[in-house]
């Protein structure tokens, strides 16, 4: 069953911290939501574009004799994690050196030091990556709530980098993404984390209503004005590619996968009957190396 949990209507409960719930607990995972908005749009693009990021935990590795969770980002490995006694370290994997991601032992006026934590290293578990910010943020409040069956410390700290508030929740880290503060993507984006999953039981968080929010990007908007015309090809066709997409490579495949062709292109490709013989074919439009659109088409 699913609960929706409004972040802004936290209820406030005077009880004093006392066992700390773990945050790498095995069957979590978080769903977040990545903002992007585009400078210069094209004609019939909306402004902004949203990709939905999953994590979850993957097995126990060990190094140096200390065991760490891998984070799994939508089926890649991530970064490697530890916890203890209320504290999130991640591994750096290139100084072989810990840094402390979370710290839910923090009070009122404590400061945590973004330059000397995991996060001077461009946001670690995250596939986006912003600057390395340094800041020291401080603790203005922290609270309590009941949340997935247990009495969770919401830690608030002062303003970071935009006009926004940094939060975590023990056991679940920073709404604003898995382990991010704040990140700003492309200037104008952003990130906030929608859904937790802990025990088969869903969360939603800043208003969210659903754990995939993905939009579709500028390839799904235009890849259909990728045209064959004439089709079936008689004599002389045009594939046509629409400037949006950025297409500079055209691979040609017979029915049985032989190719058959590989040629650069621009804006457009001629397929004439002379260089074919009567039969069934697939054609692949790249954009620097991406596959935007396959296709059958046809030589009478």
């Amino acid at each position: 069953m699913k609960k929706l949990i409004l972040i802004i209507t936290f209820l406030v409960c005077t009880v004093s911290f006392s066992q700390y719930i773990p945050m790498l607990e095995e069957g979590n995972s978080w769903n977040v939501d990545v903002y992007t908005e585009l400078f210069d749009p094209p004609e019939g693009v909306d402004c902004c574009r949203t990709d939905t990021i999953n994590f979850s935990l993957g097995d126990i590795e060990t190094v140096n004799g200390v065991d760490y969770i891998r984070v799994i980002l939508n089926n890649n490995n991530s970064c490697l994690l530890r916890e203890e006694n209320g504290i999130v370290y991640k591994l750096d994997e290139n100084e072989n050196a810990e840094k402390v991601l979370f710290d839910f032992t923090l009070e009122v006026g404590d400061v945590f030091s973004v330059y000397d934590s995991a996060y001077a290293d461009s946001f670690p578990c995250n596939q986006y990556y912003g600057g390395e910010p340094y800041e020291d943020l401080t603790v203005i409040q922290v609270d309590y709530i009941e949340l997935a069956g247990e009495l969770r410390k919401v830690i608030t700290f002062d303003l970071f980098l935009v006009d926004n508030q940094a939060q975590w929740i023990e056991g679940i880290g920073n709404i604003s993404g898995f382990d991010l503060i704040w990140e700003v993507i492309d200037i104008t984006g952003g990130s906030l984390l929608v859904c937790f999953t802990t025990g088969g039981e869903t969360y939603f968080f800043n208003n969210a209503t659903s754990c995939d929010n993905t939009t579709l990007g500028i390839a799904d908007l235009f890849k259909e004005k990728i045209i064959l015309y004439p089709s079936p090809v008689t004599q002389r066709s045009i594939l046509q590619f629409p400037e949006e997409l950025e297409i500079n490579n055209v691979k040609i495949y017979t029915i049985n996968g032989r190719l058959i062709r590989d040629e650069d292109v621009s804006n457009y490709l001629i397929v004439d009957t002379m260089n074919y013989a009567s039969g069934v074919y697939f054609y692949q439009a790249l954009s620097n190396d991406r596959i935007i659109k396959t296709e059958k088409f046809i030589v009478k």
